[in-house]
């Protein structure tokens, strides 16, 4: 009889916290760590007038590929998430991530605590607050790396 050895599949784990978010890319034994100092890079981007969430957004994915590289060589990531907002972009308090799926070279990948919140100061007045849900905002994004 021969045995077989099973393929082992990569994972991505997320875990979010109010400072940081770190991303382990997992295949088998080998592990890889990376963090985003959540409140430093926004800060270092409101003070150089960047577009804060977007450059958020690249950042994490290109974290997510570099674990997930570490572990599992790929040439091409497909990552798809969304993201809610409590109010508009530019008023908003609190941004909800959620990664839908992630492929490395079309495999399709385990993902485990796949929701990021990211939130602020709640600057709004009574008024704003009262009607900031019709103006929430909730995207979908699709992108190759």
């Amino acid at each position: 009889m021969s045995e077989t050895t099973p393929i082992v599949k990569p994972i991505v784990k997320i875990k979010a916290d109010p400072e940081i978010v770190r991303i382990v890319g997992k295949k088998g034994g080998e592990v890889s760590l990376q963090d985003i100092n959540t409140k430093l890079i926004l800060a270092t981007l409101w003070w150089e007038g960047e577009p804060q969430l977007e450059t958020f957004f690249q950042i994490l994915e290109l974290t997510i590929k570099r674990a997930l590289q570490e572990v599992h060589p790929h040439e091409k990531m497909v990552i798809d998430y969304s993201y809610t907002a409590n109010d508009t972009l530019e008023d908003a308090s609190q941004i909800m991530v959620e990664i839908e799926n992630i492929e490395a070279d079309g495999a399709v990948l385990e993902v485990e605590g796949d929701i990021i919140v990211l939130s602020g100061n709640d600057n709004r007045g009574f008024f704003k607050k009262l009607t900031a849900s019709r103006r929430k905002v909730k995207e979908n994004v699709h992108h190759e790396i």
